[in-house]
């Protein structure tokens, strides 16, 4: 036990040396999966809060597929908070922890006990970042469209509470990975009637999650809105290579084979030279020595 503790305590460290990117929670209500896989099958997940509103985290047990039950001990810890660990396993599978964040900074989520997977679930970690602005309400649109090119062009529309439409605003558009979190895109800016586009590269099979993030400000609020398109058509492969094979390639060991009697004959060579130098240095010391008897 004490073995998985050190383990999982040094993989913290390591992993905390990285920069994820953090998706938005600001609806302050954050639904995590836990498995040995990770948190939402990330070893390095990360999620974005505001200080000074409460928060409603969900912890859901995901190893139902495991013959046995690998229960989470989960802990959150963190300046400024003082919470009591909770446990989900496969006869407990949902716990909830609501608290409220007095400070801005990084909570750690981390499990506690002895588990399949412990390593990946000790760098978890909630950003917890100061209050968004706040004012007159905004709505922002967003509309995915294929393109004949094979991208997709993302349109955005802001208005105020009254219809009226908001130029020359800024608008942050990021897209979700596969390997999670939140890729930035661009920054387009909306023009006269409101509205902002940015085409978005893709590939056959693809299927795209897009969020467009007003940051408010200037007497109105925090805006956000999401939406998703998959690209006709079949995944694209990406087959092995000659490299990637698990059996090297003919030719690649054909000249590594060379390579290396190249090496060993050169090294045998010079042991054979060593011992014959020193076989003829025999004698001449010994005549030598008869010579001045």
């Amino acid at each position: 036990m004490l073995r998985k503790l050190t383990v999982a305590l040094i993989t913290a460290l390591l992993i905390s040396t990285f920069h994820p990117t953090f998706t938005h929670a600001h609806s302050q209500n954050v639904s995590i999966s836990v498995s040995r896989d990770g948190y939402d099958h990330m070893a390095n997940y990360a999620v974005e809060v505001e200080a000074g509103h409460e928060v409603t985290i969900t912890f859901n047990y995901a190893d139902e597929d495991l013959d046995a039950d690998n229960p989470h001990k989960l802990w959150i810890l963190g300046a400024g908070v003082n919470l009591p660990a909770v446990e989900v396993s496969r006869d407990n599978p949902t716990a909830t922890i609501t608290f409220t964040p007095t400070k801005t900074g990084t909570l750690t989520i981390l499990c506690v006990n002895p588990c399949i997977g412990m390593e990946k679930l000790v760098g978890g970690t909630i950003k917890v970042v100061g209050p968004k602005p706040s004012g007159a309400s905004a709505s922002l649109a967003l509309e995915l469209t294929q393109r004949d090119d094979e991208s997709v062009l993302a349109r955005v529309m802001l208005k105020d509470a009254r219809g009226s439409a908001l130029s020359d605003v800024p608008i942050v558009l990021t897209m979700h990975t596969s390997l999670g979190g939140e890729l930035e895109l661009g920054t387009p800016v909306t023009v006269e009637d409101g509205s902002a586009v940015f085409v978005i590269p893709a590939v056959s099979g693809q299927k795209l999650v897009v969020s467009a993030l007003f940051e408010g400000g200037n007497g109105l609020s925090f805006a956000q809105n999401s939406g998703e398109i998959t690209m006709p058509g079949a995944p694209v492969a990406h087959p092995l290579g000659a490299l990637s094979s698990p059996t090297a390639p003919p030719v690649l060991a054909l000249i590594l084979l060379v390579v290396l009697g190249g090496i060993w004959a050169t090294y045998g060579m010079v042991v054979f030279q060593v011992f014959r130098i020193r076989g003829d240095e025999g004698p001449v010391g010994k005549t030598t020595k008869q010579a001045e008897n």
